[in-house]
Formats: structure tokens, sequence, C-alpha cells
């Protein structure tokens, strides 16, 4: 039986499942399931993502706590935005508003997949944002409370005298409960329930939260414990092992909380060696002969062509070049060169 006609006798079941924007590849086939249904593979579509078809793809992601998915068509481009309701870390708890992350872009080209998954790191990185600033440490001179895991921070000036913010290498040979003194996550004191060295010097310890007096927190971390692995037992090293913890917390969360059409997809509930086998079952070998092979591989170069970005201008460009240069037979798309 030939390309073509495989194509024609499957085409309908796996076209039924198709996304506004989705485009089968000419001669796709459809692949047969270990469930008995035939299913056009992603890696087997065209895309042309618009405003209308990223929005259809936000509005199958079920809500997450208080952050809204939007999307639209600016100047330069689609994009997706994360907006997030809730009271301001910085101002009147009383009063809630919104407030946006950064705008993330979708090429016209992405597959929904990558759609999805976008919009997956977006809220997570929301999420993560939001995490940072709730992270505060007391200056005993001045009893005033900053952020210093915020990414508001100026980091050219830091850049600029890294001697004021070195560690100063402070180290004792236990974990009393003063390091975190000043310490505070959305306003509770953090401290130190038990603690173990293990054989290779590392250092496990385990913490634990107060009750959440006024939460300024749009996420919902309630009664929870941290369990933190130190390579090196210091005060610096603990306040950092309890932020790298507390984001673990909040992306595990939204892994199990993100869902597209019902589906976890990143929940620890689905099954990595079934993901791959499905994985293998969409990639056939040989599946719709030579002749959509070829097909797929021009469709599939031209969207690489479109992808290259620019060498950047100055210095930069001339770093990245002289990278390029020390390659042997560098194969794929070479970045283009800036405007002047």
């Amino acid at each position: 039986m030939s390309a073509q006609q495989r194509s024609s006798n499957h085409f309908c079941p796996g076209h039924k499942s198709l996304n506004s924007g989705e485009t089968p590849m000419p001669l796709a086939p459809s692949i047969e399931l270990s469930n008995g249904e035939r299913f056009i593979p992603q890696h087997y579509l065209q895309y042309e993502q618009t405003v209308q078809t990223v929005s259809e793809i936000l509005n199958d992601i079920e809500q997450v706590d208080h952050y809204l998915l939007f999307c639209g068509d600016d100047e330069f481009g689609l994009y997706l935005q994360v907006g997030s309701i809730g009271p301001d870390n910085y101002k009147d708890l009383t009063k809630r508003r919104i407030v946006y992350g950064r705008k993330w872009r979708i090429e016209r080209y992405t597959p929904t997949s990558e759609v999805i998954q976008t919009a997956f790191l977006a809220l997570k990185k929301a999420a993560e944002h939001e995490v940072r600033e709730l992270v505060t440490v007391r200056e005993l001179s001045s009893g005033h409370d900053a952020t210093p895991f915020s990414t508001h921070v100026d980091l050219p000036l830091m850049a600029r005298f890294p001697e004021l913010v070195m560690d100063n290498l402070f180290s004792l040979g236990e974990l009393p409960d003063d390091w975190l003194q000043g310490i505070r996550f959305d306003g509770r004191a953090i401290r130190t329930k038990d603690w173990s060295t293990r054989s290779n010097g590392n250092a496990v310890v385990d913490l634990e939260l107060d009750t959440p007096v006024r939460s300024k927190s749009r996420s919902g971390f309630g009664d929870f414990t941290l369990t933190v692995v130190l390579d090196k037992p210091s005060k610096t090293s603990l306040v950092h092992g309890v932020m790298n913890a507390l984001i673990a917390y909040s992306d595990r969360r939204i892994d199990e909380m993100f869902r597209y059409r019902g589906f976890a997809r990143f929940s620890q509930a689905v099954s990595p060696l079934r993901i791959g086998s499905l994985s293998l079952a969409s990639r056939q070998s040989g599946e719709g002969g030579k002749q959509f092979r070829a097909i797929r591989a021009k469709l599939s170069e031209e969207v690489d062509k479109r992808r290259p970005p620019s060498f950047g201008v100055g210095a930069l460009a001339v770093r990245n070049k002289r990278a390029i240069r020390l390659e042997n037979a560098l194969e794929g798309h070479l970045p283009i060169e800036s405007n002047p």
C-alpha cells in the first residue's frame, strides 16, 4: 500500500483531533496506538498560530491558583503572559491588585505542545518570582527587612562591587537555630527541626515554618516542611538551601496543578517509561513512506531556516563569531548579521 493510500485511509480519525492552526503535512499518515486509536502526531503537522489559536490553547489549561494566562499580538509578534492577582508583596496587604510577568514570545510556526509548555514554564517562573520576594532577611543594625533573592536587586551594582556581597566563609561545626535568625518566608520564622551529618560531610537539615499570621503569598503555602542538603555547612549555604527548597516546593505544586484538557502532563503520577513508549510509537520507523519523509524533511528545514538569531552587535558579535570560527565543520544554520 502506498503512503498516499495509507494517509487517505487513516486521515479522518486523526483529523478530528486537530486543533485550530494545525494542518497535516502533505501525505501525513496517522499512527495506530496500542489502544487501537489512530492519531496524527504533532511532528507530522504544520502550524500557523494566531491570537485566536493561542487563546484556545490557553483556555484548555486549567487555572492555577491566582494566576491568569493572557495572549496577544504586538509589533514584535505573538506572546503569552501571566497575570497574578493578590496582595502586593511590598504594599498594603488589605488591597488586591493584578501584576504581570514578562511576555513570552510565540513564533507563528510553534507546535501546540510547545505553546503549552511555554505556558507551563511561564507559570513556574511567575510563582518563583513571588517566592523569591517572600524570603526576607532582617538587617540587625537597622531593623529593616530586605529581599536578597528578589530579581529586582541591582545586579550590575553587585558585579561592580563584589566585595560588598561575597560570603565571608564564616562556618561552624554545628547548625544552631540562630543561623536563621531574621530569616522569614512570607513573614514566617524558619526553625531547625532536625539535622544530621552524612559520611561524605554533607549536612541534612529539616526545617519548619511558623504558622502564617497574615499571608502575602498568592500561592498555597500552608503547613509544610523543608529538607535542605548542604555540601558546606555555613549560614550562607543554609539560607541559599532554604531558597532553593522553597522554589522546588513551588515547582512541584505547579507540576501537579498544571492541566491541559484535564491531563496533568508533568505530574509524578505520569509514568516516564510509558511516555517513552508512546513517543516511540508516534515515531514509527518508515511510517508514511519515502515520499512523505522527503516532504517532512523539507518542511522542517524551512522552519529551521527561520530560527537563527542575529550575532548581536559590537563585542558580543565578535565573541560569537570567534566561537563559531573555532568549530570544525559546524552544521546547522549560522546566526545572521545584525542590521546597521
